[in-house]
């Protein structure tokens, strides 16, 4: 009885080994090959101690990137220098569209979309652009800009955007 379970055992321990070896080769066989040596680029032969080197030109924007389409790796927000004069941000906005809410008169908030096509949702009092919303109305949108003359007082002043209206309206 013992001879035949160590016969049964050895038979067990030999079909595992087997069905990993089967499954190994299976594995490796669905993985791709990669290539064993690397392409070496071609050099030319170096210029001439009396040849003058071009100037190196400035670097190109990627190659990978289609004409018009925005850079994956620039990033999308942009932080301004602290002198730089916010003021132009907002009247490089463009007002979208107005959002009531039924049940909560008080959440209204405005829909503005930047020059570069990015879209933000404002409410009243929030700081965005260099200024705070002051009014959002039905059409329309009021900041609050406070500007620094130099060498002179600061003033505030209002900045109105208007909703497009459709034509024949």
């Amino acid at each position: 009885m013992r001879a035949r379970q160590v016969r049964h055992a050895s038979f067990l321990g030999s079909a595992l080994l087997a069905a990993l070896v089967i499954a190994g080769a299976a594995g490796a066989q669905s993985q791709p090959k990669l290539p064993t040596e690397l392409p070496v680029p071609k050099t030319g032969s170096p210029p001439a101690a009396s040849e003058a080197a071009p100037a190196p030109a400035a670097p190109a924007p990627s190659s990978n990137v289609p004409e018009g389409a925005r850079d994956p790796f620039e990033p999308l927000i942009r932080k301004s220098a602290p002198g730089e004069d916010r003021a132009h941000e907002i009247s490089g906005l463009r007002l979208v569209g107005v959002i009531w809410d039924a049940r909560d008169p008080g959440q209204i908030r405005a829909l503005v979309e930047t020059a570069d096509g990015l879209g933000y949702y404002l409410r009243a009092n929030e700081e965005k652009f260099g200024g705070t919303v002051v009014a959002i109305g039905r059409d329309r949108i009021r900041f609050s800009v406070r500007e620094q003359a130099p060498g002179g007082p600061s003033r505030t002043r209002t900045v109105e955007l208007r909703l497009n209206k459709p034509d024949g309206q």
